[in-house]
């Protein structure tokens, strides 16, 4: 028994160090600014945006948060805490199978069920360490005070000129929100929806402007795996362009001449 999770052990970390990952984020962001007949739209997929009304009163402006190196260290850190809770989970439940006696049974039940919560847990924390805060501000841009109403929840604030109300959305979330005057001379109606996550990709480089990963293909008509070609995500827009493996080549030189 003992030989054999010693091997398990040591499989497990051969494989978390063959290769080199990140996680690399999808935002989406989409404001709707209705007035009357008339209404103004803007979306994008990158980690911020900002839209102002047409008559200057108010701008909305969304930031998601940014996937940083210490943000995938957070998720890496969550995601070996839930494999590991699991690991022990099943050696827990594995243990109880080879019991000598009822009394032993019932003790390594008791530890493979709190096992089994924990790892139940772990799990969850994992996936909310992948969950991209989403917040919001709305200016006042104008030289009087304005009321948000949040039409779902029936929420009301004030805000007064030069100041700015700042919500937190849920991921994702649409929020549907009524801004006035006090005299209600001038009312819009304003639809946000946000969303983002985040995804596991195995990466060749990596520095300040992007990600490359190469992408695998068959060697003729063998069953041999090589790289085809390389893709470059930038992390500006992150927009996608497909490079050469001599592109790549070239690209990598260089950069490493410039540190």
């Amino acid at each position: 028994m003992k030989k054999t999770i010693i091997f398990l052990l040591l499989l497990v970390s051969m494989l978390s160090a063959t290769a080199k990952t990140t996680y690399i984020p999808i935002y989406r962001t989409y404001i709707h600014i209705v007035n009357g007949t008339d209404t103004t739209v803007a979306s994008n997929n990158i980690m911020n945006m900002e839209l102002a009304d047409d008559s200057g009163v108010f701008s909305v402006y969304i930031e998601h948060e940014d996937v940083t190196k210490e943000k995938v260290k957070a998720i890496k850190r969550a995601k070996r805490a839930a494999g590991w809770a699991a690991f022990s989970a099943v050696l827990s439940a594995a243990s109880s199978a080879f019991s000598n006696n009822s009394l032993e049974y019932m003790v390594r039940s008791t530890n493979t069920r709190i096992a089994s919560q924990l790892a139940y847990i772990y799990a969850n924390n994992a996936k909310e360490e992948e969950q991209l805060r989403i917040d919001t501000w709305i200016e006042n841009t104008s030289s009087e005070e304005l009321i948000i109403n949040d039409m779902e929840r029936g929420l009301t604030w004030y805000v007064r000129p030069s100041q700015a109300l700042q919500l937190q959305l849920n991921n994702p979330d649409v929020a549907n929100l009524r801004i006035s005057d006090l005299r209600n001379e001038y009312i819009r109606y304003v639809m946000i929806a946000a969303g983002n996550m985040v995804y596991k990709q195995e990466i060749e480089w990596e520095d300040d402007d992007c990600w490359i990963y190469g992408v695998w293909g068959n060697l003729g008509f063998s069953e041999v795996r090589v790289i085809d070609h390389f893709v470059r995500i930038s992390k500006t827009d992150y927009s996608e362009r497909e490079m050469t493996i001599e592109e790549y080549k070239a690209y990598k030189k260089g950069m490493k001449g410039n540190r």
